[in-house]
């Protein structure tokens, strides 16, 4: 087991935001968090992340601690993928994925032929190469996604970390996205993707969280937690199936 979570709490303002949260990740898998709005997804990532600290429980990375954790060893173990994460620097996009690999670099290091082998697969896996020089602050939402998405993965993290990644992004990158993530969780490797798009949850993930409110309300295998009975107690939506080997799943009516 890589990455576990043992019944942790985030509160605030006398809120759970998040309530008592267990998780597990093994290698070699792609575990999705779904829910709606304000169930505590984002919460509950920054917490596997070590970004805030556990109100009650703990995190587990590699079955140590992720809050007494050294912080060079942690930003080797795992990278993370913000939502919509901010770029307030005006240096090319090369540039800023390149940053991925400090975590791996001492003090005026130059860059070594392992670096640059991971910093150019990371470049193609997320269709960077036409922005390479571009300032990365004249990007669009989608563009600076797969930048940041390529920054966390030129660490060549064991676990990385990803919330909403497909939001901001056309079709094609969309799918291009999840490939990505799906062929790195691999090995002893793993990845949790918080996912709005129920369809590409069923359709690439190993296991999934549904939450709400704050609470885990059920995981397993994707066709087994993204049930119509789960959906309308949740979303408060009617949904169709289809797709077989590509399943999709369309909301049809609110209840």
């Amino acid at each position: 087991m890589i990455l576990q979570a043992n019944s942790v709490s985030l509160i605030r303002a006398n809120r759970h935001l998040v309530n008592k949260a267990k998780l597990h990740v093994d290698e070699g898998e792609l575990v999705g968090l779904i829910g709606p709005n304000g169930a505590g997804k984002s919460s509950l990532l920054n917490l596997l992340a070590g970004l805030l600290p556990c109100d009650a429980g703990d995190v587990a990375l590699t079955g140590e601690n992720i809050a007494t954790m050294n912080a060079a060893r942690r930003s080797r173990l795992l990278a993370w993928v913000a939502q919509s994460g901010p770029v307030n620097w005006p240096l090319s996009v090369e540039r800023i994925i390149t940053l991925g690999r400090r975590p791996h670099m001492g003090p005026w290091q130059r860059l070594t032929a392992e670096d640059t082998h991971a910093i150019e697969g990371a470049i193609t896996a997320t269709d960077c190469e036409s922005l390479r020089h571009q300032d990365a602050t004249t990007l669009s939402g989608g563009e600076r996604t797969r930048m940041l998405l390529a920054r966390a993965l030129a660490a060549q993290p064991r676990i990385l970390l990803a919330d909403e990644p497909v939001a901001a992004l056309d079709l094609k990158h969309q799918l291009q996205t999840m490939r990505v993530l799906r062929e790195f969780a691999t090995g002893n490797r793993a990845c949790v993707v918080v996912l709005h798009d129920l369809s590409l949850a069923a359709r690439y993930c190993d296991r999934l969280y549904l939450m709400h409110e704050g609470k885990m309300v059920a995981n397993g295998l994707p066709l087994e937690v993204l049930n119509r009975a789960n959906l309308k107690d949740v979303y408060e939506v009617e949904v169709e199936f289809g797709g077989g080997d590509t399943p999709w799943i369309v909301p049809v009516r609110e209840v």
